[in-house]
């Protein structure tokens, strides 16, 4: 799958698998591996590291996303001045998560458009550079 999304002419990549990897495991053994095959493919192109948005995943919700704050410590402190973080656990901040989705999952109207100010907001830190 990384040589596929790779392959593709981008002006920035978002990362942001974290609810759909089945275990913090899984995503621990694919994370950062998948961002070194990507960055060797693509050493240019912005990457947007994000952890899940929604309030699911409970006890594993911080695990998780120190997992992925990692591989994003790890490409700084490899030089790499072209990655971001997005902590997905303050999207919702400013209208309370239990307004941002439809099944304690996937995000409603509302939930998208935290998601897209979000996302949005890096998105023209990196436009503009």
């Amino acid at each position: 799958m990384v040589e596929y999304l790779a392959s593709l002419d981008m002006a920035a990549f978002v990362s942001d698998y974290d609810h759909n990897a089945p275990s913090p495991e899984y995503l621990e053994s694919t994370h950062e591996p998948f961002f070194k095959k990507f960055r060797q493919m693509q050493p240019d192109t912005p990457v947007i590291f994000a952890s899940h948005a929604g309030i699911s995943h409970g006890v594993y919700r911080e695990r998780r996303k120190e997992i992925i704050r990692r591989t994003y410590e790890n490409a700084l402190k490899a030089g790499d001045k072209n990655v971001y973080f997005i902590d997905g656990g303050t999207i919702y901040n400013d209208v309370g998560g239990e307004y941002c989705e439809v099944d304690n999952c996937h995000p409603n109207d509302l939930g998208f458009w935290c998601m897209a100010n979000a996302y949005g907001a890096v998105i023209e830190e990196i436009l503009k550079k």
